[in-house]
């Protein structure tokens, strides 16, 4: 097994982890809806697969720092317990069932340009085909968007993550495949 590593800043780390919980009845009006076609070698037969994602809500600020602070002093277990009482939003890969966003969260830079992170509290489907006690350790679907002004971009998949803190608040990012899954020709709508 190879385990693909790649580092988020510590403001990053802050920003990325959680979601408020509407308090109201009706359902709120999507925030963002995200198309994209995913390339991975390592997920047998989701080459070009559609990938849709729907953000309800964005994460609020108070919510990421204690969710931050549940990974930093707890650990991965604890963030994911927390993770389940979130809701941000779905994604889709293919025509399957969605599956839960507990996090959702953006950086909009001076050009319009974004990142958005959505984090999931379980693996994706079909990247949890490798099924054993090490994948274990991986138990959450992280994905990373890189938006242009114009709303169009590409994205990173890691269907099968393992997060972690350092001293200094930086998060790391651990996949449990060779290498994260790509998306392609990413497009937004944003409904808000």
């Amino acid at each position: 097994m190879n385990i693909h590593r790649f580092g988020v800043c510590a403001l990053t780390a802050i920003t990325l982890l959680a979601s408020p919980v509407s308090a109201k009845k009706d359902k709120p009006p999507i925030a963002d809806q995200f198309l994209g076609t995913l390339v991975s070698m390592s997920v047998p037969g989701a080459m070009g697969t559609r990938v849709t994602i729907w953000v309800d809500a964005y994460t609020t600020d108070d919510v990421a720092e204690s969710l931050a602070k549940a990974l930093e002093q707890d650990g991965q277990k604890a963030l994911v317990t927390a993770m389940e009482k979130l809701t941000a939003g779905r994604i889709r890969i293919g025509t399957g069932d969605g599956l839960p966003l507990a996090v959702a969260r953006q950086r909009t830079a001076a050009d319009g340009s974004r990142l958005v992170y959505l984090v999931t509290n379980r693996p994706l489907k079909g990247f949890e085909i490798q099924q054993g006690l090490d994948s274990q350790q991986y138990p959450i679907g992280f994905i990373e968007l890189k938006l242009g002004a114009d709303g169009k971009g590409e994205g990173t998949i890691v269907g099968m993550a393992q997060l972690k803190m350092d001293a200094e608040r930086n998060l790391s990012v651990a996949s449990y495949a060779t290498q994260p899954a790509r998306l392609t020709a990413v497009t937004t709508e944003t409904k808000k």
